[in-house]
C-alpha cells in the first residue's frame, strides 16, 4: 500500500521488498520477456511468452531456446550470439514465425535484445523483449490496401469522366489496371448492348488488350485481335454474368475447353505463359450487358484475394458506365450528324458565271456536333444568294436550330429581299427560337452575287469576315459589313457591295478552320490569308488545301464548314437609262431588238420586245422616275430587269371584261418563263426570264453594252415590224 502523507509518499510497512517487485514486474509485463544464458538456454520467461508459446515454467528445465521454440527463425539465435559477443543491444527488429498455440499462423513480432552484464561488466546473459505486432501490421496492410483501392478507383473515375471517346477511355483504363492491379487485361465489347438474360454466346469485338510482360506483346502478333470468341456456359464470363458479379478462378483446362477460338492453342499457350489467376468481371450498366473484362495475375507472383474481387467489381462498374455513356453519346452524335448532313445541301446548284466548292468536316469523335451550315440559293434573274452560318452550341439542339434557321433563310431568300433585310428578318426569328433560358445565338453571312453588275453584296451578322481574293491573288478580309450575332436584340444590318469580276474568289468559312485551343483567331486568319494567296488552278484543289489548316494535333473539337465562290466568265449585258417619258417605251423596244440581233437571238425578239414594252410602260406610268433597263444573255436564258424609284411592288390583278387595264402583268406572267418583282433600297425591280435553250456565240462578244435615251435610236431593223404592238 502507498499512503498519502501530505506532500510525501512513503511505502507501506506491508509493501514487498524490491526483488519481489522486480520479479512481479517481470512476470506480469504485457510484453514477452525472457532471459537466455551464454549457452542459449532459457533461464526465465514471463507469462506473456508462455502464453505465446504454450509452455509452462516446468517446461524450461535448462533447455535451449531452439528446443523450446522451434518455430522461431534462426536469425534470432544469431542476434543473441552477437549481443553476447559484443555486449551491444539490438533494438526493435521485426521477425515472423509460427507458434504451437491457438494461433499457428505466421505472427509478426518486434524483438529487442539487450545484454545483461556481471558485476565485472562481462555479458553473461541476454534479455529478450518481444511485442506481438501482428494485428497492427495487418491493420496497416489493410489500410494500405484500402488506400491503394481508393487511389485506383479515383483514377478510374477520372478516366471515365475525362472523355466520351470510348476507345481512348478503355485504353486508358487498361493502362491503369496493368500492372497496378493485373499482369494481363483483356476487355471485350458486344456489338450492341444486350439483355443480361440473353446469355450471349459470342464476344464479337475485342477492343483493348494489355500485359505486364516486358518486351512481349499482349497477344501473338499473328493472332487477329478482332476475331469472335464463342463461349460455352462453363466459361467464367458466362458464370460471372449469371451471378451478376465478378468471378475469381484459375486459368485451367476447363476454361480453355469452354472457349472456342480459331487459334485456341496458340492463343491460350501464349496467355498461360503469363497468367494463372483470373477475375472475370461482367460489364453491367442498368439492364444492359456490354461484355466482360478479364484481369489476370501470373508473372508478378501475386494472387487475387476476396478484397481484390470487390475492387474489380467497382472498377468494372465504372468501365460499364463509361461504355454505356459513350454508346449513348455516340447514338446521339450519329443522330445529330444524320440530321445535320440531311440539312446541308446534298449538291450545289449550277450557277452561271460561278465556280463553287464546299467542304464540311464534323468534329472528332468524342465531341458533339456543332451547328455549322451553308447554302446556295438561286434568286431572280440569275442572281444567287451565298449563305454561311454557325449556331452557337453543340449536339441535337444546335443541329435542330440550324435546320430551322436554314429553312428560314431559304424562305426569306424567296422574297428576294436585300441582304441586310434578310438578316433583319432572320434576327427576329432567331429571337423567337431562342425564347427562354436556352436562347439561340447564330452568326451568319448573307451575300448576293449580281452577275449583270459583276458585284457581290455582303451583309454580316457577327460571323468571321469573308476573304476576297482578287485576280492578282491579293487577299482582303471584308470587315465593312460586320454586325452583331442574330438573337441578341432587335437591330439593323448593313450591306456592302464589292466588285466581283472574273477570276475573283470569295471564301466563306466557320471558326473551326482558323481557331483551335493552340491557335488563336488572329494567327488562324493569317494562316488562311497565306494559303489563299496561292489560289491554284482548280477551286476544289484550293478547298482541299485549306482543310490542311485545321489543327489536328490534339484532335480538333469543332466542326468546319467552307464555301468557296469564284467568278468565271464575264456576263453579256446591255443596260440603258430611260427617262419617265412615253417615248421611252419605243426606245426600250429598239434597244432590245438591237441587243437580241447582236446576240443572235432574233427569233425571240418579238416576244421580248412585247414584254419589255409592257414593263417599261408600267414604270413610266407609276414610277415617274428614271428607269434602268438591263438585258443579260445567259447560256440558256435571257434575263430582263426594269428598275425604278417607286417602292410599290406590282401585283397580278383579275380584270373583268369591262376593265380597260390590269392585263399587262398577266401577259408577262403567261408568256415569260419566270417573272417577279423585288424591293430594293431605292425602289423596286421588275424582271422576267425567257428560256432560250443553248444560245449561239455572240458576234458582239462578252460584255457587249448598249445605252440609249428617250428619242434616240439604238439600232435599226430592215424587216417589217408592223405586227409588233407599240
Amino acid at each position: 500500500m502507498i499512503r498519502n502523507m501530505g506532500q510525501r509518499y512513503i511505502p507501506s510497512p506491508t509493501a514487498p521488498d524490491e526483488p519481489t517487485l522486480v520479479a512481479q514486474l517481470f512476470e506480469m509485463a504485457p510484453i514477452g520477456l525472457l532471459i537466455v544464458d551464454r549457452e542459449l538456454r532459457v533461464l526465465r520467461m514471463n507469462r506473456a511468452i508462455r502464453t505465446m508459446s504454450g509452455l509452462s515454467a516446468d517446461d524450461l528445465g535448462g533447455k535451449a531456446l531452439s528446443e523450446l521454440l522451434p518455430g522461431v527463425e534462426p536469425q534470432a539465435w544469431e542476434m543473441i550470439r552477437w549481443v553476447l559477443a559484443t555486449g551491444q543491444p539490438i533494438i526493435d527488429v521485426e521477425t515472423t514465425g509460427a507458434t504451437p498455440t491457438a494461433w499457428p499462423d505466421q505472427r509478426i513480432w518486434r524483438v529487442s535484445h539487450y545484454p545483461i552484464p556481471s558485476p565485472d561488466q562481462i555479458t553473461v546473459a541476454v534479455g529478450v523483449a518481444i511485442v506481438d505486432v501482428t494485428e497492427q501490421r495487418w491493420a496497416e496492410a489493410g489500410r494500405d490496401t484500402v488506400e491503394r483501392k481508393l487511389r485506383l478507383l479515383s483514377r478510374a473515375s477520372g478516366l471515365v469522366g475525362a472523355s466520351l471517346d470510348l476507345t481512348a477511355t478503355l485504353e486508358g483504363m487498361v493502362e491503369l489496371l496493368v500492372p497496378e492491379f493485373a499482369d494481363w487485361c483483356e476487355l471485350f465489347l458486344t456489338n450492341e448492348p444486350l439483355d443480361p438474360d440473353a446469355r450471349p454466346a459470342s464476344l464479337q469485338q475485342r477492343r483493348v488488350v494489355g500485359a505486364n510482360t516486358p518486351g512481349v506483346a499482349p497477344l501473338p502478333p499473328d493472332v487477329p485481335s478482332d476475331i469472335a470468341f464463342h463461349l460455352d456456359p462453363d466459361h467464367p464470363a458466362y458464370r460471372a454474368l449469371a451471378m451478376r458479379q465478378p468471378l475469381r478462378c484459375d486459368l485451367d483446362d476447363l476454361t480453355i475447353r469452354a472457349t472456342h477460338h480459331p487459334d485456341k492453342e496458340k492463343y491460350f499457350g501464349y496467355i498461360l505463359a503469363a497468367v494463372r489467376h483470373v477475375i472475370a468481371v461482367p460489364l453491367l450498366a442498368g439492364h444492359e450487358y456490354h461484355g466482360p473484362i478479364f484481369l489476370g495475375l501470373g508473372v508478378s507472383g501475386r494472387t487475387y484475394t476476396q478484397p481484390d474481387v470487390q475492387t474489380a467489381a467497382e472498377v468494372g462498374s465504372r468501365i460499364a458506365n463509361a461504355v454505356a455513356n459513350a454508346r449513348a453519346y455516340d447514338r446521339q452524335r450519329r443522330a445529330a450528324l444524320t440530321l445535320q448532313s440531311g440539312l446541308l445541301p446534298g449538291c450545289l446548284p449550277e450557277v452561271e458565271g460561278l465556280d463553287l466548292a464546299w467542304r464540311y468536316e464534323p468534329g472528332t469523335a468524342g465531341t458533339e456536333v456543332g451547328g455549322d451550315w451553308f447554302d446556295v440559293v438561286p434568286l431572280s434573274a440569275g442572281r444567287v444568294a451565298l449563305v454561311i452560318g454557325d449556331v452557337m452550341g453543340r449536339g441535337l439542339t444546335a443541329a435542330a436550330v440550324m435546320g430551322q434557321v436554314r429553312a428560314a433563310v431559304r424562305a426569306f431568300a424567296a422574297l428576294d429581299l436585300p441582304a441586310a433585310d434578310v438578316l433583319t428578318h432572320l434576327d427576329d426569328l432567331v429571337q423567337t427560337i431562342g425564347a427562354g433560358t436556352d436562347g439561340a445565338l447564330v452568326s451568319c453571312i448573307y451575300a448576293i452575287f449580281e452577275p449583270a453588275a459583276a458585284t457581290i453584296t455582303v451583309s454580316n451578322a457577327g460571323h468571321l469576315p469573308p476573304a476576297l481574293v482578287n485576280p492578282h491573288a491579293d487577299v482582303q478580309f471584308l470587315d465593312g459589313a460586320g454586325g452583331i450575332v442574330l438573337g441578341v436584340a432587335s437591330q439593323t444590318f448593313t450591306d456592302v457591295r464589292y466588285p466581283f469580276p472574273p477570276g475573283t474568289t470569295l471564301a466563306l468559312y466557320t471558326d473551326g478552320l482558323v481557331e483551335s485551343p493552340t491557335i488563336d483567331i488572329d494567327q488562324g486568319t493569317r494562316r488562311l490569308q497565306a494559303a489563299l494567296t496561292d489560289p491554284g488552278n482548280l477551286l476544289h484543289t484550293t478547298a482541299d488545301r485549306l482543310l490542311t489548316l485545321i489543327d489536328r494535333a490534339g484532335g480538333y473539337d469543332d466542326d468546319v464548314t467552307l464555301l468557296l465562290i469564284r467568278a468565271t466568265t464575264p456576263a453579256t449585258v446591255c443596260t440603258s437609262v430611260l427617262s419617265p417619258d412615253p417615248r421611252a417605251a419605243k426606245t426600250a423596244r429598239d434597244i432590245t431588238v438591237t441587243a437580241l440581233d447582236a446576240w443572235q437571238l432574233s427569233e425571240h425578239a418579238d416576244l421580248v420586245e412585247l414584254l419589255v414594252s409592257e414593263l417599261v410602260t408600267n414604270a413610266i406610268r407609276y414610277a415617274e422616275t428614271p428607269s434602268h433597263l438591263t438585258l443579260r444573255r445567259g447560256q440558256h436564258a435571257l434575263y430582263v430587269e426594269i428598275a425604278d424609284g417607286d417602292s410599290r411592288v406590282p401585283r397580278l390583278l383579275n380584270p373583268t371584261a369591262d376593265d380597260e387595264g390590269g392585263r399587262g402583268l398577266q401577259l408577262v406572267a403567261e408568256l415569260a418563263t419566270h417573272w417577279g418583282a423585288r424591293p430594293t433600297h431605292t425602289g423596286k425591280t421588275v424582271w422576267f426570264q425567257l428560256d432560250t435553250g443553248d444560245s449561239p456565240s455572240s458576234t458582239g462578244g462578252p460584255g457587249f453594252l448598249v445605252t440609249g435615251a428617250v428619242g434616240g435610236r439604238a439600232g435599226s431593223r430592215q424587216r417589217d415590224r408592223a405586227h409588233r404592238p407599240r
